[in-house]
């Protein structure tokens, strides 16, 4: 420890029923931190609230509260103050107790009689880890005020699922599947689950596995023995025994390889996994929330992706609007990244015109929610290199200018608007109502073409391909024409 971190005043709490060696301990120790000693877990108790760390005797044999042991009473300070240092201090020394401790939330563990540079040795490094640990909390505490985790927008859908989060962030164990185009918003929400839950305190672990080549996928996912394969010169634990007592996200879960599916369903069945080149289970505490943008079931026909796996990720299912679909809330949108970069100091642009407004409002958001953020983000450089207070039509990219409705020309001037395609907008809407009656039919094209009131359902089939022949583009904004026609 550096003379200047040894100027931080750190109290230590020694709670050990043998006397003479509290105070052999406190005789070495106290030129260097506070010393408080006790051997009754009552009064241990009450000075919990004082400690920068504790030193904890196992066995506490003789104490007045003879109901309970060291075990027990590190779970309850575990449970009061979590990121707390605990080392944990027995003559009883073997490796069965070792685990318990380490298991039950010891920072560390050691054996009596205590060897004193290696006593000092681990009261150092517990106490620098709480206060990295502590440094983090404060740093992701100032990113939340800057960039606040929230869903935006007043829709009714984005309402419901709202709810829903709260939901599922109290339960902490139902596994979680949440569907959604590329840009919705979905590792939001399973950030959101984890922050509002009870596993707050806990890490949140996400790996996206299509970023990961498949052949590293499985050792990824559950980690390996050293000697596992060539390059294990060490032992590693996976993302999922990392994500213990926390939340494990698994975006683009479409792209587990299939070897690879096998082992996630029965570690999602059993909550242990067996890391690669071991025989041994591990039992890992996770809540599992995983996220695609593709159409499981019909990669479940054609025989890519494991029906009983899906079922099994998909207890509770959260569906994500495409951002075409909640146009109303890309004003609030707007404001909420035009807010984050006020506060980040990057632009003194203070919000947006109402053109600029309704041309957002029209356009099509393949990219939805990230894509208005990057286009949010570009409007505010130029602007602000334009000397405009608030983001006008010029500042956005051409195709979105061309999506506006022109202001009407004064008598006079001779002013060239932009024009919409009103033949591509009209195919859109055509499109929506399609999708709806899909909807309605639960994707059935036999029934749909009877709610939309067609002769036939070859009628629909003619309809949409003469779309998709003139504006391929289009039919990739709708999820249920694209993946039936």
């Amino acid at each position: 420890m550096t003379a200047e971190e040894k100027k931080i005043s750190y109290t230590i709490l020694i709670i050990d029923d043998d006397v003479n060696f509290c105070r052999a301990l406190e005789r070495n120790l106290r030129d260097d931190y506070s010393i408080l000693i006790t051997h009754g877990q009552a009064e241990a108790r009450n000075l919990l609230w004082r400690a920068d760390l504790i030193l904890l005797d196992i066995r506490l044999t003789e104490s007045d509260d003879r109901n309970q042991d060291g075990l027990k009473l590190l779970s309850e300070f575990r449970a009061e103050r979590p990121q707390l240092p605990i080392i944990m201090m027995t003559a009883y020394g073997d490796i069965s107790t070792a685990v318990a401790a380490m298991k039950a939330g010891a920072s560390d563990f050691l054996t009596k009689p205590v060897e004193l540079p290696k006593l000092r040795k681990t009261i150092e490094n517990a106490l620098k880890q709480a206060q990295l640990l502590h440094r983090v909390k404060n740093l992701e505490r100032e990113l939340t005020t800057i960039e606040p985790l929230e869903l935006i927008g007043q829709n009714e859908k984005l309402k419901s699922i709202r709810q829903l989060i709260d939901y599922v962030a109290k339960d902490g164990y139902i596994t979680v599947l949440i569907k959604g185009e590329t840009g919705t918003g979905k590792e939001l929400v399973a950030k959101l689950i984890h922050k509002r839950g009870w596993r707050s305190e806990g890490p949140f672990v996400a790996l996206s596995l299509s970023a990961l080549a498949p052949s590293i996928v499985e050792r990824e996912l559950f980690g390996h023995e050293r000697g596992a394969f060539t390059d294990a010169r060490e032992s590693s634990p996976g993302y999922i025994e990392q994500a213990h007592k926390g939340v494990l996200f698994l975006d683009d879960i479409d792209a587990a390889p299939p070897e690879v599916q096998p082992k996630l369903l029965r570690f999602l069945e059993e909550r242990c996994i067996y890391r690669l080149g071991s025989t041994k289970p591990i039992c890992v505490d996770v809540q599992v929330i995983a996220a695609t943008n593709q159409n499981l079931p019909k990669l479940i026909e054609e025989k890519k992706f494991r029906e009983d796996l899906y079922y099994r990720i998909n207890s509770l299912e959260i569906n994500l609007p495409p951002l075409r679909d909640h146009a109303e809330d890309i004003p609030y949108l707007c404001q909420h990244f035009l807010r984050i970069y006020q506060l980040q100091g990057r632009t003194g642009v203070k919000g947006i015109t109402k053109e600029a407004e309704e041309a957002l409002k029209r356009y099509s958001w393949p990219g939805n929610v990230r894509e208005l953020r990057n286009v949010v983000e570009r409007a505010c450089i130029m602007a602000g290199a334009r000397g405009h207070k608030l983001i006008e039509l010029e500042d956005l990219p051409a195709e979105m200018q061309t999506k506006a409705i022109p202001a009407t020309a004064h008598p006079g001037e001779n002013r060239e608007a932009p024009l919409i395609d009103l033949e591509r907008e009209k195919a859109r809407l055509e499109l929506a109502q399609i999708e709806k009656a899909l909807e309605k039919a639960g994707g059935k094209k036999t029934e749909a073409w009877k709610l939309l009131g067609l002769n036939d359902r070859f009628a629909l089939r003619r309809r949409v391909l003469s779309i998709k022949k003139k504006y391929p583009e289009l039919i990739k904004e709708f999820k249920l024409i694209n993946s039936k026609f």
